[in-house]
């Protein structure tokens, strides 16, 4: 029983302890259950997250890689572009769909830019080349200009011009001819190369209208240009200038009249343009007005000279006419006064002086005598004597006293030529009145009676006769009066 009550105690307490188990146990496991379900819950949502996460970080990295890095190659690009780097390089074909035809696109344009300022940079050098080669013309033809009024020599005229075409052009040969007297030869007469300078010792010339290109030019008066002188017709084959390519002869005219040619030679084929033509032709044009300038210098410089020539001689002559015809005298300065002298002794020291036509000094160096020339003519001369306590003439001193020997013939020329001045003034006058007295008589008789008795009052002691002939030798004269008249005239 004991035992029976034992068993049914303990079912009865484990039936009752189940039984206030059992909600727990049915809460347990339904709490087990939503715990379950809450970590499945949990983890598919952490899952989902880092799917998420992956998948904004894949997307994060295609965009980096697909759009970003491009964008900043493109970019890069773009910058270098900016800074005028054209030679930057861009692959197009690692970017992918629209960026690379951008890339593309950008790459062409920068190309496209490349080109065009390669282009321009290449037209800006030509036309700095062609202003420089404009300065150079321009220069030439200022230069040449200049020595058109610097000098006067033809010969250091036309060397000093084929010098200067050289210079700015830098040509192989510049030559000058001038045709000679019976404009038969183009003869060479002045050139800057050392050819040129063989042919001008062997006297070279050409003939005027034989085929070489001075010839055609000299006779034709038109500029000739050879481009390839090795194949034109007119080419005449020169030992001396054998590197010579192409050739231009411009003729030289001034006032309608051909000087000579011109002759420009080079070394390149085809070397003269447009522009070098133009220049030539003016440089022609100047040197042959210099030329033409300078051959009127030399013959009014004969001119001139021969005029000198003449009047020295006439000078010349009246002094020695004054001279023989007016007594020997002479001044003596000494202080306080000056003394006049006559004689025909001359002090032996002037005499030597006006012989010689040379300063004569003294044995005593304090003694000097200076010649008085006019037009080389000596007609007297000075003498300077210093103290005794005085010292030598010095080259001041001497050079001081020649001056005032100059000066001092100047004045005496210049007192002859007025009192010649007044001669031929009272001679004009005088036949002034005597035609007009004869004009005022209509008679022939009054005529030839008033002609003979002005000229008798004119020319003092003369005697004059008019008479009228029809024959030379007198036989038969005609009725006239005749008249004399002697008249003293009274000095």
């Amino acid at each position: 029983m004991n035992l029976f009550r034992n068993r049914f105690t303990r079912w009865l307490l484990l039936s009752f302890f189940a039984l206030a188990l059992l909600p727990i146990g049915v809460v347990f496991f339904f709490v087990r259950q939503e715990v379950h379900d809450l970590i499945t819950a949990s983890n598919l949502m952490i899952q989902l997250s880092v799917a998420l996460i992956l998948a904004v970080l894949g997307a994060v990295a295609v965009v980096i890689v697909l759009i970003i890095i491009p964008i900043s190659k493109i970019e890069s690009y773009v910058r270098e572009l900016s800074n005028w780097n054209l030679n930057a390089e861009l692959n197009e074909k690692s970017l992918p769909g629209l960026l690379g035809s951008l890339a593309n696109n950008l790459k062409t344009l920068g190309s496209n830019l490349r080109t065009t300022i390669t282009t321009l940079e290449k037209r800006v050098d030509v036309q700095a080349l062609e202003m420089e080669r404009r300065n150079s013309l321009l220069k030439a033809i200022s230069d040449v200009g200049k020595i058109t009024t610097s000098y006067r020599n033809i010969s250091e005229l036309l060397q000093q011009a084929t010098l200067l075409i050289h210079d700015n052009f830098g040509y192989y040969h510049v030559g000058i001819f001038l045709l000679d007297e019976r404009k038969e030869y183009a003869v060479l007469a002045a050139s800057n190369s050392d050819g040129g300078q063989r042919l001008l010792e062997k006297n070279h010339q050409l003939k005027v209208g034989e085929t070489s290109i001075v010839g055609y030019v000299t006779e034709n008066a038109k500029a000739r240009i050879a481009l390839d002188v090795g194949q034109d017709a007119v080419f005449f084959d020169n030992p001396d200038l054998p590197k010579t390519r192409s050739e231009i002869a411009l003729p030289l005219v001034a006032s309608g009249q051909t000087l000579g040619a011109l002759d420009v030679q080079s070394t390149e084929p085809q070397a003269f343009s447009e522009d070098d033509v133009f220049t030539l032709q003016i440089l022609a044009e100047q040197i042959a007005v210099a030329i033409q300038n300078a051959k009127l210098f030399e013959e009014t410089e004969k001119a001139l000279e021969s005029a000198r020539i003449v009047y020295g001689e006439v000078s010349r002559e009246a002094w020695s006419k004054i001279l023989h015809n007016q007594p020997r005298i002479g001044y003596i300065a000494t202080q306080p006064a000056t003394v006049e002298t006559h004689g025909e002794a001359v002090e032996p020291s002037l005499a030597k002086a006006f012989e010689t036509g040379d300063l004569i000094l003294g044995a005593d160096g304090l003694t000097i005598s200076v010649p008085i020339k006019i037009r080389g003519q000596a007609i007297g001369a000075i003498r300077l004597k210093k103290s005794e306590i005085s010292e030598a003439w010095t080259q001041d001193e001497t050079n001081l006293a020649i001056a005032l020997s100059d000066q001092l013939s100047g004045a005496l020329e210049s007192a002859r030529l007025y009192r010649e001045s007044q001669q031929r003034a009272a001679r004009e006058s005088l036949v002034s009145d005597i035609s007009a007295r004869i004009s005022s008589v209509s008679h022939m008789d009054a005529i030839l009676r008033e002609t003979v008795q002005e000229l008798g009052q004119a020319l003092g002691n003369a005697s004059v006769t008019f008479q009228l002939v029809d024959q030379p030798d007198g036989q038969k004269q005609a009725e006239g009066p005749q008249r004399s008249a002697n008249r003293p005239v009274e000095r």
